[in-house]
């Protein structure tokens, strides 16, 4: 790939390099000899480069949405093998960070920064994102003092306008500052319509163990097009605890979440829609 107006490799992009504070050198000219290349905008890399970790992320951990590792290909499809290398090296030094975030006890949204600068916003949705001192100034009022857990032994979280998590992850930074943990008494229900901000929570999400269902829709009309559950949340099997519904139906990713994990509930439901069938006929 060639980013415009330079050669492109995704290490090379200053947003990126931004995750670990340190500015990137800049790409070589096209100019020089590189020539019959196709050509990517930043935005378009950055965005492909949020979609192909995302996508890995689910394909390693999820069981229910396997189409996924064939949306995984096309992306690799369209990338040289030093261009991949640099995707790894990128999410590498994303996952270090929050990794050292998470000891110092900060849930920082650093893919949301990175895509502010790099002009990834979407233009037709007109997005602000939350400055990241905005939205530890609102989890402060909100969690500043301490409240004592739900009977169901967990605290849940709601935004329906997610962007890259900025909200959610002052609220999990807030909470974890009042003693809970996030991954075991703190699930989060996200949505937005922007499938590159769905992903950027989704990783985020993952990376900082937060068990939670990021959805992939629009709020208003109730009307989901995918959902993408983290690591934490099917490992801690939280569709039972706190299933997200969103609308009023029984979620098909949710059924075969379930019917995948147990057996009993598979057969049960298979003879619920078998008597279904025989009642629709008769």
């Amino acid at each position: 790939m060639r980013l415009g107006g330079q050669k492109c490799t995704p290490s090379h992009l200053h947003y990126l390099g931004g995750l670990n504070g340190e500015q990137q050198k800049n790409c070589r000219s096209a100019e020089e000899g590189h020539q019959g290349y196709p050509w990517i905008s930043e935005r378009e890399v950055f965005r492909d480069f949020i979609a192909f970790y995302a996508l890995q992320l689910s394909v390693l951990t999820d069981p229910v949405h396997p189409e996924r590792a064939e949306q995984l290909q096309k992306i690799k499809e369209n990338y040289e093998a030093e261009e991949l290398t640099a995707f790894s090296q990128t999410f590498l030094e994303l996952a270090q960070t929050i990794e050292r975030n998470i000891d110092q006890g900060v849930y920082e949204d650093l893919l949301g920064m990175a895509y502010n600068e790099c002009g990834a916003t979407n233009r037709a949705l007109e997005q602000v994102f939350t400055p990241p001192d905005v939205a530890r100034l609102m989890a402060q009022f909100v969690f500043g003092q301490p409240k004592e857990l739900p009977s169901e032994g967990h605290f849940t979280l709601n935004d329906p306008t997610c962007g890259s998590g900025a909200l959610l992850l002052a609220a999990a930074e807030q909470t974890a500052h009042n003693g809970y943990d996030t991954c075991e008494q703190l699930v989060i229900q996200a949505s937005d319509v922007d499938i590159c901000c769905v992903q950027m929570t989704y990783i985020q999400l993952a990376l900082y163990g937060i068990p939670a269902v990021v959805v992939h829709g629009e709020v208003i009309a109730m009307k989901e097009y995918d959902r993408w559950y983290t690591p934490v949340y099917l490992w801690g099997k939280w569709v039972w605890r706190a299933p997200m519904p969103f609308g009023t139906v029984r979620n098909k990713s949710d059924e075969k979440l379930k019917m995948l994990d147990e057996p009993m509930y598979a057969a049960c439901r298979q003879v619920e829609q078998l008597f279904r069938k025989k009642g629709e006929t008769a």
